[in-house]
């Protein structure tokens, strides 16, 4: 069946579609703008060079495993207008409709299904198909499995908002602006939010501003109805594992609740300094933010892991595991942005200098909110694992900074930057220190580095131009995963994070034309 090796290619066909349309005037004073933007993705699987094996050599090559497709459509009625008291006001106002779509598509029936001995469909009395050693062979196009039926979905909701926001310049030194937004969900409810925001010159070069907000993020409509039986590797083991959405049987089984929108408050504090005669500017901000009931995918609970019930409708929907959508955490994250700019000028040259910083930390605060049936210690390290917090709090790095420099002369322009990017901790609980004990929080340390691009411009008219350069100059890679996690040497370097990406030295010349 497969002359040249057995190899399965997960194939995709990704459309885009986006178109705004818009009409702007003024009515008494009012800047009036009243706009529609439509937007639609879609993602189809075509899973070839595989084969379900309960069909043995009957079986097709390629399938189609089904798709994702996601539409919204949003319009907007804004206005705002400015009025002369004190250093002025300017008040803004408007509204906001929003439809959305998500669909899933069922895949062949090949690629989900699984046969009998006989190549009929398998109803779990008929006999199985079966390898040399008696072992039943699995069904569904192997590598990605398509969409069920029962995964079918074609699922929309709705949002209006109101908000309003007035800035007010009392004087020339204070300004303040405050803002409030209401916005009412057709599947969850209504919210209501607002931010309060202060600037103040203290001195003609030194301002400092402060704000305070609270905010929230409604579940996407993915997450509420996203459904799909895939086949992972567990623990050395092949498991067919569900991710069911939270109105599932087996989510009422395992009391996982149903999505609700996540809140937060953020407060921040900064400032702006100015040296003009040394063309200097530095600014800084510090910033503060707690999400409550964050949304995560838990990981996978297993069948022996929960309820008999439960394990009834495990059965019924022939899985081994369960994952879900869940408000399971509540997170803090802190941080300093600094940037301080340079510019000078001298014997017709032009010179730019940037430097910029960040130091930030996230961290999950509280316990986790699990269902009242898996408040065990054990099961609620399914609900927000280990690797889940490494993901959230040390697989992007804290520190970042980069230094750049630009320098021109007529119409030649050479870049400069350096990026420093700090280090993370790999996701995976491994031997990392190689003792030969793994502890449950033992994780691979992948170092810090700095990248340096470098870039030439030339512009040979107003409208066109040359650039040519090198991204990662020097082929810096990050390091190498340790044995332990290469998967038998499949993956040199880590999956679950990356500081700058894998792909070394990027030579480039781009041709600009600007009509």
């Amino acid at each position: 069946m497969y002359p040249d090796g057995y190899l399965p290619q997960i194939g995709t066909d990704i459309q885009d579609l986006s178109l705004s349309a818009g009409i702007k005037g003024n009515w008494n004073g009012w800047n009036i703008d009243l706009s529609n933007t439509f937007g639609q993705n879609s993602f189809s699987y075509n899973i070839q060079n595989t084969g379900n094996t309960s069909l043995r050599f009957a079986s097709p090559k390629e399938f189609n495993a089904g798709g994702l497709r996601f539409s919204q459509n949003t319009i907007n009625l804004d206005f705002s207008k400015k009025y002369d008291v004190w250093s002025g006001i300017n008040v803004a106002f408007g509204a906001e409709h929003r439809y959305e779509n998500f669909k899933i598509t069922q895949g062949d029936e090949a690629s989900y299904t699984t046969y009998d001995a006989a190549g009929n469909v398998w109803n779990n009395t008929t006999p199985r198909a079966t390898d040399f050693f008696g072992n039943a062979l699995p069904g569904g196009s192997q590598v990605f499995g398509g969409f069920k039926p029962v995964n079918a979905i074609d699922k929309n909701r709705q949002a209006v908002a109101a908000y309003a926001d007035v800035e007010f310049n009392f004087t020339n030194w204070l300004l303040v602006d405050a803002a409030a937004r209401y916005e009412n969900y057709s599947d969850f409810g209504s919210t209501f939010n607002y931010k309060l925001a202060s600037r103040i010159k203290v001195a003609p070069n030194f301002n400092v501003r402060l704000a305070g907000s609270t905010g929230f993020r409604a579940p996407s409509i993915h997450q509420i109805y996203y459904n799909v039986t895939s086949t992972l590797f567990t623990n050395s083991q092949l498991l067919e594992v569900g991710t069911f959405s939270n109105d599932s049987q087996i989510a009422g089984l395992l009391e996982i609740p149903k999505l609700k929108q996540e809140t937060s408050k953020s407060a921040s504090v900064g400032f702006t300094y100015r040296i003009p005669s040394a063309s200097l500017t530095f600014t800084a901000d510090g910033y503060f933010t707690r999400i409550n009931n964050r949304i995560i995918l838990t990981d996978q609970f297993l069948r022996s892991d929960v309820p008999a019930a439960a394990q009834a409708a495990f059965d019924a929907e022939r899985v081994n595991g369960a994952q879900f959508f869940t408000n399971a955490i509540d997170t803090e994250t802190k941080g300093v942005d600094v940037v301080i700019s340079h510019n000078a000028r001298f014997s017709g040259f032009k010179l730019e200098n940037s430097f910029a910083a960040n130091i930030s930390e996230t961290r999950k605060v509280g316990d986790t909110h699990s269902s009242g049936l898996l408040q065990s210690p054990n099961l609620e390290k399914i609900y927000f694992s280990e690797k889940s917090r490494v993901y959230l709090e040390e697989a992007v790095p804290r520190v970042k900074a980069s230094l750049s420099h630009s320098l021109s002369w007529k119409n030649a322009t050479v870049y400069l930057r350096n990026t420093y990017f700090g280090k993370v901790t790999g996701a995976d609980v491994i031997d990392a220190n190689g003792d030969g004990i793994t502890g449950f929080n033992e994780h691979q340390q992948i170092g810090d580095k700095i990248i340096t691009d470098l870039s030439l411009g030339y512009q040979f008219t107003k409208n066109v131009g040359l650039t040519v350069g090198v991204n990662n100059l020097f082929d810096i890679y990050p390091d190498k995963n340790l044995p332990a996690s290469t998967n038998n040497d499949q993956f040199v370097y880590s999956r679950s994070t990356s500081q700058f990406g894998q792909n070394g030295r990027y030579v480039f010349s781009r041709l600009n034309f600007n009509f």
